[in-house]
């Protein structure tokens, strides 16, 4: 994929979205010389505000993230955490469909429309209509799983479910990037045994590098791929 992939937007929900889903990826492929753009719509955490707890601005946090990542591009929205679906499918589109034109990337990562969070469902399909082909340079589009939103979609019984169809092989010093971008989202890590927290983080790249015969990795589902 690496020796392809020159320009990559990563597309999530929310502050987070993207170090859980392909922090480890996004490591290698920055390691390897991709130039890679974030673009999140959320820069709250406003869902908390429900349970009593104070309301706070994520973008220093994603921008931390990204940095140690090797992120070179960040984009981040003001639109309201779990409440995107009070948005116009055609607002978020034409969001996603500006970033395209702007950084003109090869290749699309993106959340998964098998999360049981609307916020996750109206991203992917966000990024697959800024990606669709004949409208930009994108060859690509691939979705990534969220621990405590994919995996709760299925034990939710959503209709569809994440079927990886293709692993990123991983490096110890990437997973240890990935699990230190995370700890600069502070109180979005979990204690074990919430899939969010450090152990699960690592749990789940040595789950994904077995089914492979690997020692880590992530898993994607391609959505499409153009070679």
């Amino acid at each position: 994929m690496h020796t392809l992939t020159r320009r990559l937007l990563v597309v999530g929900a929310h502050g987070d979205d993207e170090t859980l889903g392909a922090g480890g990826t996004i490591a290698r492929l920055a390691d390897e010389g991709v130039t890679v753009s974030l673009c999140i719509l959320t820069n709250d955490d406003g869902s908390r505000s429900a349970a009593g707890a104070e309301v706070t601005n994520r973008t220093d946090a994603i921008e931390l993230a990204a940095k140690t990542l090797g992120i070179e591009r960040v984009r981040v929205h003001e639109f309201g955490d779990n409440r995107l679906d009070t948005v116009s499918h055609l607002e978020l589109n034409q969001v996603v469909e500006r970033e395209v034109r702007e950084f003109e990337p090869d290749t699309i990562f993106a959340t998964s429309m098998c999360d049981l969070s609307t916020d996750h469902a109206l991203v992917s399909r966000a990024a697959r209509v800024a990606g669709r082909p004949g409208k930009g340079p994108v060859r690509e589009v691939r979705t990534f799983e969220i621990r405590s939103a994919t995996d709760v979609g299925e034990a939710s019984g959503l209709p569809v479910t994440f079927r990886p169809n293709c692993w990123q092989i991983l490096d110890e010093s990437h997973v240890e990037r990935k699990i230190e971008a995370l700890r600069a989202y502070g109180k979005e890590l979990e204690p074990w045994p919430n899939p969010r927290s450090e152990r699960g983080v690592r749990a789940l790249a040595e789950y994904r590098g077995s089914q492979v015969s690997a020692g880590l990795a992530e898993a994607f589902e391609i959505v499409r791929s153009v070679r």
